[in-house]
């Protein structure tokens, strides 16, 4: 299932170019480079899923790295301090020194220039609670310019890791979460001569729509709609500044643009940049600070994976809309399993008919139709590997509802699988097909 990450923003300066590792189970090393008023590189040794090591490396080496080693997998970094400043001959700031701190009460040397452990620059600090650090990203060039991590929060009970994003801008004004929903449809925006003064968001949750509002409407309003099912918010990019007639730092200009290629501009881009945004993700919520105006701006994005094609017997098919359940399935057979699928998904109050997987043959298809209030909570049949293949033939399926079993279509031999999640129900499947079916795998969301 998916898990909840924090990433927090930068800390540093604004030069080099902008990385980002993304997120893993841990590390196992840590290298940090360094000359006489800087950290020069740094590196990684990530541990993913199934144990294999990746390694990332930044910024350029000026002498042998010291290293810094967990105990993987019963240690894991916990915090990070360091500093950051100008140093001679470079326009921004920089790294000037980092601290690792580790879940079994570890730290690490004091890496960068220092006397005796002090350090010079603003310092900063990556820390929530003992949370457990997984990635990192920053900006970097010849040295390590701007650094930032990513923190393992809660696992979820949906099936795709969400992201949630710190909310950049002042520092004032009152805290607000409106959480994690399907999608956005419209978003509403009120602005005064200086900022944006207010925010409205028309989420999508199931079948219906929930209202957000945040600071003060103002005059002057405007609304950008979003053809959701069919286009997604994929980044929003925000200015912040202190308008010299106001107290407080506030978002000063916002910038939205979606997966069809479109773009809304609201404000007026003065003071310092951020985007919020996460590679092959969706915007699913905001969090951020109000008062009369927007001081800061967070957002939730949820990542999920497009099926890669890959030279093996299969080609790749996913149902991955956001569904709200299964109302028909359609299956047929061949002489040696199951050569034939197609989905009807409930979307609100309509119905969306999926793509045909496999053949049909001239043993024709048979139609599940589910009754209103029906939904599916599970599916299993049998299989049969396919030698020298990664994947096996489906040789029969039968689906579980609230309300009943179905026969089990398919021959009743090969080895048998099973699959149910407490608690949730089953909106849309994926898998691997031909002129036969080659695998299918459920997509489970929470039963509302």
């Amino acid at each position: 299932m998916g898990k909840m990450y924090q990433k927090l923003a930068l800390c540093g300066g604004e030069g080099g170019r902008e990385w980002d590792d993304g997120v893993y189970e841990g590390l196992k090393k840590v290298y940090v480079g360094q000359d006489l008023s800087r950290i020069t590189c740094i590196k990684f040794e990530y541990v993913k899923e199934y144990g294999e090591v990746v390694t990332r490396e930044y910024g350029t080496i000026t002498q042998d790295p010291r290293e810094f080693i967990l105990e993987y997998p019963d240690e894991y970094i916990t915090a990070v301090e360091g500093s950051y400043n100008k140093v001679a001959l470079i326009a921004t700031e920089v790294i000037t020194s980092l601290v690792f701190k580790t879940s079994m009460g570890r730290t690490s040397p004091t890496f960068g220039p220092n006397l005796f452990g002090v350090v010079n620059g603003t310092k900063f600090k990556f820390e929530d609670e003992g949370k457990k650090i997984v990635g990192f990203h920053g900006r970097s060039e010849n040295a390590i310019d701007a650094l930032g991590v990513y923190l393992v929060l809660d696992s979820l009970t949906t099936p795709f890791p969400i992201y949630k994003l710190e909310a950049q801008g002042g520092k004032e004004g009152s805290v607000w979460d409106d959480g994690t929903f399907d999608g956005v449809r419209t978003v509403r925006v009120g602005q005064d001569d200086n900022r944006i003064t207010y925010l409205e968001f028309e989420y999508v949750k199931g079948a219906t729509f929930e209202t957000r509002r945040h600071g003060v409407k103002g005059e002057t309003q405007s609304e950008f709609l979003v053809n959701f099912m069919n286009e997604h918010i994929t980044s929003v990019e925000a200015t912040y500044d202190n308008p010299k007639i106001f107290r407080n730092t506030v978002i000063t200009s916002l910038k939205f643009e979606t997966s069809k290629g479109r773009a809304a501009t609201f404000g007026y881009e003065v003071g310092k940049k951020f985007v919020l945004g996460q590679n092959g993700s969706r915007l699913v919520g905001f969090h951020g600070k109000e008062g009369e105006a927007i001081d800061a701006l967070g957002a939730y994005f949820e990542h999920i994976p497009i099926p890669i094609p890959t030279p093996v017997i299969g080609d790749p098919w996913g149902d991955y809309g956001i569904y709200d359940g299964v109302k028909k399935i359609t299956i047929g057979l061949y002489e040696e399993g199951v050569a034939f699928l197609k989905f009807v998904y409930i979307k609100g109050n309509g119905l969306v008919t999926g793509d045909d997987h496999g053949k049909i043959t001239s043993l024709g298809a048979e139609e599940i139709v589910l009754e209103d209030g029906e939904y599916l909570t599970g599916m299993e049949g049998y299989y049969r590997p396919i030698p020298g293949a990664p994947f096996s033939k489906v040789v029969s399926l039968k689906f579980r509802t609230n309300k009943r079993e179905t026969p089990l279509f398919g021959l009743d031999s090969g080895e048998k699988y099973s699959t149910e999640e407490k608690g949730q129900k089953i909106t849309a499947f994926h898998g691997r097909a031909t002129n036969v079916i080659y695998s299918v795998q459920p997509v489970f969301r929470p039963i509302s």
